[in-house]
């Protein structure tokens, strides 16, 4: 109570001599008010301060527990647990993050290249091969809806009911959003030099002007969200997608002359993946992953225009292959899913 009297008085004491130097209440009152703007932001430096030790302190706590717990028990339960969390954990952040990107496109460039190079001998010690050995064949399951207890391990096929994508209609889509693309998604990969961006392919008519030895192929990734949404108009979401499955960023479009040679499918950043064939065939060989491969059995598959091949990249690294009888290009998409 006493701080409060010797503070009313000072304030006192400051209006006085305000008045006795002409100066007016208006003054007085914005004067007070920037004073107290001055403490509110002193305030928030300590609490910022403490919140940043804080988070420190729970860091090292985690480093602690990561370094006492057995390291080989932490690494299955986080191969099993985390992969198939990251984006459902992270739905609120993507929701929340989208104005922001379309008010701030540039940002999405941080986004757009791996910042982790992919490591050719990653082998997982003691894996369980259980979901891809009683695997015997790859079913058909059109009309079927995956439920949360389903054997991620089992690769499968489905026919859908969407339109055929072909070049012309990739070309309009190009065409209609060009200065999206041109910023967003122009990079390909191709084994013919003269295709070194995704307008050289469009421009050059590829599927009418074939190469001599029909050997061509093309691997366009996308990884920006604007340019992902574009392709979503010609390579919409299959309707009986799981609910507890957030789709990524990250998509692949593939360019196959009836001749491109075989190609390993790339492993996206999700394990559930989803290529889906909209114009011509390709032959897709299972070949059970290196940790599995000697419970696991190889498969081949024909994929046509209007199926759709699902399966996990834990237990199965496909291989893409030309098909016997393809006489036309062959488009395919592909996608991931956590």
């Amino acid at each position: 109570m006493a701080n409060l009297e010797i503070y009313k008085e000072q304030l006192q004491k400051i209006r006085q001599y305000a008045r006795e130097n002409d100066i007016t209440e208006n003054e007085i009152d914005k004067a007070l008010q920037n004073s107290f703007r001055i403490l509110e932001k002193k305030e928030k430096k300590v609490n910022l301060r403490f919140i940043v030790k804080i988070m420190f302190v729970i860091l090292f706590i985690i480093i602690v527990c990561f370094i006492s717990f057995d390291k080989k028990f932490l690494v299955v339960m986080l191969m099993r647990n985390l992969q198939n969390s990251i984006y459902p954990g992270l739905k609120l952040i993507r929701k929340i993050a989208v104005p922001v990107i379309q008010h701030y496109p540039s940002l999405s460039e941080l986004y757009d290249e791996w910042c982790i190079l992919e490591n050719p001998y990653f082998y997982v010690n003691d894996m369980d091969c259980w979901p891809c050995s009683v695997v015997h064949f790859i079913p058909d399951l059109t009309g079927h809806h995956i439920s949360r207890s389903f054997n991620v391990g089992i690769p499968y096929i489905k026919r859908e009911n969407f339109s055929d994508v072909r070049m012309k209609d990739i070309q309009e889509l190009l065409w209609q959003n060009s200065e999206v693309f041109k910023t967003d998604a122009m990079k390909v990969f191709s084994n013919n030099k003269t295709y070194r961006n995704i307008q050289d392919v469009m421009g050059k008519n590829m599927d009418l002007n074939f190469s001599k030895n029909l050997y061509n192929h093309i691997t366009w990734r996308i990884n920006r969200m604007t340019a992902g949404r574009i392709l979503r108009k010609l390579f919409p979401k299959p309707i009986d997608t799981p609910n507890w499955w957030e789709q990524s960023t990250e998509k692949f479009i593939f360019f196959d002359e009836p001749k491109s040679p075989p190609y390993s499918l790339p492993n996206p950043e999700c394990s559930n993946i989803m290529i889906r064939c909209t114009t011509g065939t390709r032959l897709i060989k299972m070949i059970a992953s290196s940790e599995c491969s000697a419970s696991c059995k190889s498969f081949t598959v024909l994929l046509s225009a209007g199926k759709t091949l699902w399966y996990n990249w834990w237990y199965w690294r496909p291989v893409n292959l030309p098909a016997l009888n393809s006489t036309t290009i062959t488009i395919s998409y592909m996608t991931s899913f956590c």
